[in-house]
């Protein structure tokens, strides 16, 4: 490429959308996760963008994929397509009564309190077909990954609209069929290393740094909320797990409750542009009526938790 040439000639939609997450991120992982696509198929796709290009866009390493010079020029501009295709779409969303919405939210909202209530919501809406989408990654509200977003953590985007919709406790879960004494001397379950910027994996982590002895130091980690409660159901370890999880689950017993644990906000989040549209609204309402509904379960105060630590 000579100097002074713009990467701007040879792209289309498609390899903005795989170019851009890698470029923000640097992981592959994390790109593949947002994309729904492999790793490998990101890693394959992107260098096939290179050589369509002719030119080198990251420097690979161990630690992740980082930015050119090119690759820094290819992001600005690629940056400033994708921001106009959005206000075009917010637009055409804005007047739409009816269509697809794209709801991003963690797994345990979605299986334990959106699913058992969206029959009624169907009824009420048929024109509406909701993406319910799930994983430990954020999808990007600002470049349209979702429409709407059930989060854990505050975004911080004044373009945003951004409710609170409560709080969610955790506890400390072990198998029912263990005696407490024996549960609490089994090992502690964790999250892997790349995943332990998710709060709830920083969380766990400071859990175990807690604990007073070092016979319960973590030896098996595993990347999801569902693997860690089917590991402690197992009797692999105690974990430390949202109450909305860990309590309904037949197979699990709170040993710890969530005095002094882990807890996290609950908000509910949307573009600005898209609060006049009647599907956003509609889907907004479903959620926020969804978890204000679900209060005590989240805060772990459902039922006689109290009485089910008896007998342990």
């Amino acid at each position: 490429m000579s100097q002074g040439q713009q990467p701007t000639d040879i792209w289309n939609w498609d390899d903005l959308r795989l170019f851009l997450p890698v470029a923000r991120s640097g992981k592959l992982t994390e790109a593949a996760g947002l994309l729904g696509l492999s790793i490998s198929t990101v890693a394959r796709r992107l260098s096939q963008l290179e050589a369509d290009l002719g030119l080198t866009l990251f420097l690979r390493s161990q630690t992740g994929y980082a930015l050119t010079e090119d690759g820094q020029r290819l992001l600005a501009k690629a940056e400033a397509v994708e921001t106009a295709m959005f206000g075009v779409n917010r637009l055409a969303d804005a007047v739409a009564a009816h269509g697809h919405v794209r709801v991003a939210l963690p797994e345990g909202f979605a299986l334990q309190i959106i699913l058992p209530r969206l029959d009624s919501f169907r009824r009420a809406h048929p024109a509406i077909a909701l993406d319910l989408m799930t994983g430990p990654f954020s999808r990007d509200l600002m470049r349209r990954e979702s429409d709407i977003a059930l989060r854990l953590v505050k975004p911080a985007d004044n373009d945003l609209i951004i409710r609170k919709l409560g709080r969610m406790a955790h506890g400390v879960y072990a198998s029912r069929n263990l005696k407490e004494k024996h549960a609490r001397k089994l090992p502690k379950l964790a999250w892997p290393a790349e995943m332990r910027r998710l709060p709830i994996a920083e969380a766990t982590m400071a859990w175990i740094a807690a604990s007073p002895s070092s016979a319960t130091a973590a030896e098996l980690t595993l990347n999801s909320l569902n693997a860690l409660s089917g590991a402690a159901a197992a009797g692999l370890g105690q974990v430390l797990l949202p109450c909305l999880v860990g309590d309904p689950h037949p197979e699990l017993r709170r040993i710890d409750s969530p005095e002094g644990l882990f807890e996290q906000e609950i908000f509910l989040v949307f573009h600005r542009d898209l609060r006049h549209s009647p599907r956003i609204r509609a889907v907004a309402d479903f959620l926020a009526d969804s978890m204000l509904a679900a209060t005590a379960r989240l805060a772990g105060t459902e039922g006689s938790v109290a009485g089910r630590r008896k007998g342990l």
